[in-house]
């Protein structure tokens, strides 16, 4: 199978490596062009150093290109990049199905799934769970959910190895509800480590993120079923307590008493939780849930509290 994947960071790579090892012929799309061209002359992604990038993976950031004669195109950027990124993608667009990987909410506090339908009358899946690009990248076992409509079967089959195991899910809500808040959860979780509060208090405040995010999604209109699975506590896990998880980083050095933007200065990458955390306020209201830890994160990063409350609110 001929595939593209539109975004060349760490995930997007990690999962070319992936597919092209089951022998599938990988165009991988890098929106800046001097990084396309390094990665396809030195056979890596600077984001993964040590993983090589096989002879059948094409890098390249002639868009055009990357999407012809392709069936099967997947979303890796950033979340506050989908809108942009399809919007110039759709003119190559067939009828291919589309799997959307990006983690975040769209404009207007909307999922990513509507402004993608808005976009595109393509098939639409989601491919979710824990699975840090590092390990993914190197071949380690992951567990990871494919959600959507009729036709993920097969493509479970494009997916999955030995390594790489795919669960099933028809709820598309609560999975992307569940990829997108997790990151604000991550980010409590590290201001603990950095406050030095211990693992009790991880513990605590992983419990209740799950049961807030677990609310939200229950109220849109997800399954129960996923917060329990790979796409809901499972992510939650791996993303609150890796040294991989960047939100675990940056709520770890706002634990340490750092500014949010001498942090963020430093970071090679997005750490989404800090933008999602906007949408907090708005679900509160649309949704009348109360949110208490959710809430805390969102005041500590976007209106200058400090990071010793976050204990102090419930």
């Amino acid at each position: 199978m001929k595939i593209t994947i539109l975004g060349g960071g760490s995930w997007g790579t990690a999962l070319a490596v992936h597919l092209a090892k089951k022998n599938h012929k990988i165009q991988l799309w890098e929106f800046f062009e001097q990084q396309a061209q390094e990665m396809q002359q030195k056979r890596e992604c600077p984001l993964l150093p040590g993983v090589v990038l096989a002879e059948n993976i094409t890098i390249s950031s002639n868009m055009a290109l990357m999407l012809t004669g392709v069936e099967l195109v997947m979303v890796v950027v950033p979340s506050d990049k989908v809108e942009s990124t399809l919007e110039k993608a759709k003119v190559h667009l067939k009828s291919q199905p589309l799997i959307l990987c990006s983690k975040g909410f769209a404009s207007g506090n909307r999922l990513l799934s509507d402004v993608v339908h808005e976009k595109i009358s393509n098939p639409l899946f989601f491919l979710y769970g824990p699975t840090h690009a590092e390990e993914v990248g190197r071949g380690l076992l992951s567990g990871i959910v494919l959600a959507g409509g009729e036709g993920k079967e097969e493509l479970k089959q494009e997916f999955e190895s030995g390594l790489l195991k795919v669960e099933l899910s028809d709820d598309i809500i609560g999975v992307q509800v569940a990829a997108a808040l997790k990151n604000i959860v991550a980010l409590a979780v590290g201001m603990v480590d950095g406050l030095g509060l211990g693992d009790n208090a991880t513990a605590y405040i992983m419990t209740k993120g799950y049961s807030e995010i677990r609310q939200i999604g229950l109220a849109w209109g997800g399954k129960d079923e996923t917060f329990h699975g790979l796409a809901g506590i499972g992510d939650i896990i791996v993303t609150c307590l890796s040294e991989h998880s960047r939100n675990f980083r940056v709520g770890r050095e706002l634990g340490r008493g750092r500014k949010l933007a001498d942090i963020m200065a430093e970071m090679k990458m997005v750490a989404e939780g800090v933008t999602t955390a906007q949408v907090i306020p708005v679900l509160k209201k649309r949704l009348g849930l109360e949110l208490p830890l959710l809430t805390a994160v969102y005041e500590i990063i976007h209106k200058g509290k400090k990071s010793q409350e976050l204990c102090t609110r419930f």
